[in-house]
């Protein structure tokens, strides 16, 4: 049992509103995940910003759900794995791409996802210290330094959003449960 509150946009914080009402245009519902957040406002604010940060990065919205999934399923957040499983699939991202991230397999049936999902679990693993040959094994399935640099922003983007997740027992959306997941 939680003792967080999941926010309606009414019982937030007044300073949360704002960006409670951002998620919801953005995102299409206010999951949630953020509405638990929303207990703090300097949570919920920096939450939205980077997420809107990262919708104008360089990665395609399927290869920042392929980070996404890679990471939860990582640190074992049921919450985040079927979020950003449904939102890969909004995406485009192949659902035998999106099954195998799930599982936690290493070799993907697309190459350019199997080496992006490669290179975050390597960012995981080292907590950052990634080896030359990693960095080099990215650039070449075409990727950039600068898309070096959104991998990990995506990376620790989600990393927040599944310890909170984990911490707060945030209950999953009606909508996200069709893409259930337990650990």
């Amino acid at each position: 049992m939680t003792v967080f509150t999941v926010h309606s946009p009414g019982s937030a914080p007044q300073p949360s509103q704002q960006p409670l009402a951002e998620l919801r245009q953005r995102v299409g519902f206010i999951p949630n995940l953020a509405a638990t957040m929303a207990e703090a406002p300097t949570t919920i604010d920096g939450f939205n910003q980077l997420q809107r940060a990262l919708a104008h990065s360089t990665l395609t919205a399927a290869e920042r759900e392929v980070v996404g999934v890679t990471v939860s399923v990582a640190n074992r957040c049921p919450y985040s794995v079927a979020a950003h499983s449904a939102f890969a699939a909004r995406a485009g991202v192949p659902p035998e791409v999106v099954t195998a991230l799930r599982a936690g397999k290493d070799d993907l049936p697309e190459e350019k996802a199997s080496a992006l999902s490669a290179f975050t679990k390597a960012l995981l693993r080292s907590g950052g210290l990634v080896d030359r040959a990693e960095i080099d094994a990215l650039l070449g399935h075409g990727y950039t330094r600068a898309q070096v640099l959104e991998v990990i922003t995506q990376a620790a983007y989600t990393t927040m959003a599944n310890w909170i997740a984990n911490a707060t027992g945030a209950p999953l959306d009606d909508v996200l449960s069709p893409h259930a997941w337990t650990a």
